[in-house]
C-alpha cells in the first residue's frame, strides 16, 4: 500500500470513528447507558456492528472514550475560562460560568458524565479505565480547589467548598435542562449569576452579573 493510500485510509477510518461517536453520543443520551446497543448505535451511524468492533471491544469502551474526550474537553474550556490576572474570587466565578456553559451548550455531554457522576460502574468499564475518567474529573475540579486556596480556603474546608461548588454546578444544569427552571420562573443564566453574586459574598469580593454561557 503506498503513503497516499495509508493517508486515505487513516482519513476515511477517523471519519466512521468519528462519525460512530457522534452516533454513540445519541444513542446514548437517548437510552441510557444501559439501554443502548451497539446494533442501535450501528443502526444510527449507518454502519454494521462489525465497523464499530473494529475499533471498539464493547460498548463501555467506546462510552469510555466519548467520555474521556468529553473531559478533557472540559477541563480547557474551564482552564481557559480564568483571566491570568483574574482575583481568586472572579477566577472562582470565571469558571463557574465556564463549566455551566461548556454543558448548556454540550446537553449530550452532560447526559454521559452523570452517569460517571453517579458512581455507577457498568459492565465492562474497567477498574483502569474507571480511575483514568475520575482523574479526568478530578483535575477539572482541581481547578477549583486551586482558585479557593488563593482566596484563603483552608486545607480542611477545600473538599467541603469544592463539593458545594459541583453540587450548584450540576444542579442548576439538570433544573434547566429538565425545565424545572423553566417551571419555577427562572433561567440558567439568573441562577448563575444568583450562585456567583453568593460566592463573591460569602469570600468577600464583589462580582458582576454575566451571562453563563
Amino acid at each position: 500500500m503506498s503513503k497516499a493510500q495509508v493517508r486515505r485510509k487513516a482519513t476515511v477510518d477517523a471519519v466512521k470513528r468519528e462519525l460512530i461517536r457522534s452516533a454513540a453520543k445519541e444513542v446514548f443520551g437517548r437510552l441510557g447507558l444501559n439501554d443502548a446497543s451497539l446494533r442501535e448505535i450501528a443502526r444510527t451511524a449507518g454502519y454494521t456492528t462489525g465497523a464499530i468492533y473494529f475499533h471498539y471491544a464493547n460498548k463501555e469502551e467506546l462510552y469510555a472514550d466519548i467520555l474521556r474526550e468529553s473531559l478533557g474537553a472540559l477541563f480547557e474550556r474551564v482552564s481557559a475560562s480564568v483571566a491570568q490576572d483574574a482575583e481568586p474570587v472572579e477566577a472562582l466565578c470565571q469558571a463557574f460560568r465556564a463549566l455551566v456553559g461548556f454543558y448548556d451548550d454540550n446537553p449530550r455531554d452532560l447526559d454521559l458524565s452523570l452517569y460517571l457522576l453517579n458512581g455507577t460502574r457498568p459492565q465492562g468499564l474497567t477498574k483502569t479505565l474507571n480511575r483514568e475518567l475520575n482523574a479526568k474529573l478530578g483535575a477539572v475540579l482541581d481547578v477549583y480547589r486551586v482558585h479557593l486556596a488563593r482566596a484563603g480556603v483552608d486545607e480542611a474546608r477545600l473538599n467541603l467548598e469544592v463539593g458545594g461548588l459541583f453540587d450548584e454546578m450540576i444542579g442548576a444544569l439538570v433544573a434547566s435542562h429538565t425545565g424545572r427552571l423553566r417551571f419555577i420562573g427562572t433561567d440558567l443564566a439568573s441562577v448563575v449569576d444568583h450562585h456567583t453574586g453568593n460566592l463573591a459574598a460569602r469570600l468577600g469580593k464583589p462580582a458582576g452579573s454575566r451571562r453563563s454561557r
